[in-house]
Order: structure tokens, then sequence, then C-alpha cells
């Protein structure tokens, strides 16, 4: 997860600590299960105990360098003018400017606009969150997708909105007892807040691909995240900026705009 000019020493030390982790794991598994076979169960259970947590703690560290390296994303800036009161909206097509106008080649999303018969439609849609992994004897993949509809009521100042999220996922085993996969593929309608979806995965070098905004990259670690919040914070902050409420504004509404 890092950039182009050679591995760090977080780097160098996530490399270390997982090939200690798996070489002693290993390790101290096999102990324990010898020695609960030869009678001494507790030293077994101990031994297999202390791998159970030295996995999870590998396990945990991976997760917070996936989410150290996510929350570097470029992330939108609403821009800054006299705020308006909902008595007075701005017109819709200087609010569409300055929703649109946030776009751009480093954010992880993508903001729309398009006439509609009844106003307009401001589409906001994040761009593809992809991660696949192979190892020995497993390949897997997990994707998310997420997209909300803001529509504008230039007659009345007002807006709705509503937001479409989605995961799919697959995995494919073979081993002794032969091959399985499976697949799921989830998608809602609603509204979310402070909602976020992440995948972390380690593999061999070279065996873990991850394609977003930037493109696809291949490494050893990979990490795909969408948090709606990053995208909805900004657009409502323009459309509130700019005098423009939904039908009912109260505290539960602003919830879901986070």
């Amino acid at each position: 997860m890092s950039g182009g000019q050679g591995p760090s020493n977080g780097d160098r030390f996530a490399v270390v600590s997982r090939r200690v982790v798996f070489v002693a794991g290993s390790a101290l598994m096999i102990g324990g299960i010898l020695a609960i076979l030869s009678g001494r169960v507790a030293l077994g259970i101990t031994l297999l105990v202390v791998t159970l947590i030295a996995a999870m703690l590998r396990g945990l560290y991976t997760v917070q360098r996936g989410r150290r390296a996510l929350a570097e994303h470029e992330r939108a800036q609403a821009p800054a003018g006299s705020a308006r009161g909902p008595g007075a909206p701005a017109p819709v097509d200087q609010v569409v400017a300055a929703l649109t106008g946030m776009n751009g080649d480093g954010l992880p999303y993508r903001i729309d606009a398009a006439r509609t018969p009844d106003g307009v439609r401001v589409d906001v849609q994040w761009k593809q969150q992809e991660l696949r992994w192979q190892t020995l004897f497993v390949r897997g993949s997990r994707a998310y997708a997420w997209r909300m509809e803001v529509d504008l009521d230039p007659s009345a100042g007002t807006y709705k909105f509503i937001e479409h999220s989605g995961q799919a996922s697959v995995k494919a085993a073979a081993g002794p007892t032969g091959a399985t996969a499976y697949g799921n593929w989830t998608w809602q309608k609603g509204k979310t807040s402070h909602g976020t979806s992440a995948s972390f995965v380690e593999g061999a070098d070279g065996q873990v691909t991850v394609t977003g905004p930037a493109g696809p990259r291949t490494s050893w670690e990979g990490a795909v995240m969408i948090k709606p919040g990053d995208a909805k914070v900004p657009v409502f902050t323009v459309l509130r900026d700019h005098g423009w409420r939904p039908r009912l504004d109260w505290f539960g509404a602003r919830m879901f705009e986070k």
C-alpha cells in the first residue's frame, strides 16, 4: 500500500512480521496439537491460544494499515461562499455548477447532473472498487458499489435523495477433499448514516490486485473501502449553503446526510 518510491520501514515491518507470525504460528500450532495428543492438554491449549492471539493481532495490524492508506485519499472541498437561508435558495444552475465543480481525478467518486421533467437529478457515483487475491489453494474477489440520486426541485428550492449500494464476493478453493466455490451479491436501496464497507487482504507478492479510482494495482496486500459520508457531506454542504433544504428538514433528516 505504499507508493512507487520503494518499500518504507512500515512495509518492511509488515512483510517480516507476517512471515514471523506464519512460521512461528505454524510451529506453535503443531506443538499444541502434539502436546494435546501426548496428554499435556494444558500446554497444548496454551500454545493454540497463543497462536490464535498472534494471528488476530497480525490481522488487526493489516486492517490498521489498510485504513491508514485509504484515509489518504483525496476528498472534495465544498466551495466557500456566503451561506443563504432556506427562504432565499440560489438558482438551480448555480447549485449544479458548484456541485459538479467539486469533481477531481483524485476523488473516489464522480458528480454528474442532468435535467429531468421536474427539475434536475444529481448523480453521485463511487468509482470502481474491486479487490482480487490468490493464494496456493484459494482465489477470491470482493467488489463494492455505491450511488446516490439527488433530485432538485427548483420551484421550491428543496431536494430529496436515495442511495443504492451493493457488494459482490466470489471465492473458490481447492483442497484434499475437492474443490468448492461460492458467490454472493447483495443490493440495497435506501438511506445510510455513517456507513462504511471495506476489505483488507494479504497474500503472496503479486497475487493481490486492487482496482480503484487510479486504476489496477498489483501487490502483496490490498485494501478497498467505500465511505458514502465522504461524498455526502460535501454535496449536502453545498446544497445547504445555497439555501436548499429537504422537504422535511429535521434532526433525523440531517443524520442521513453523513
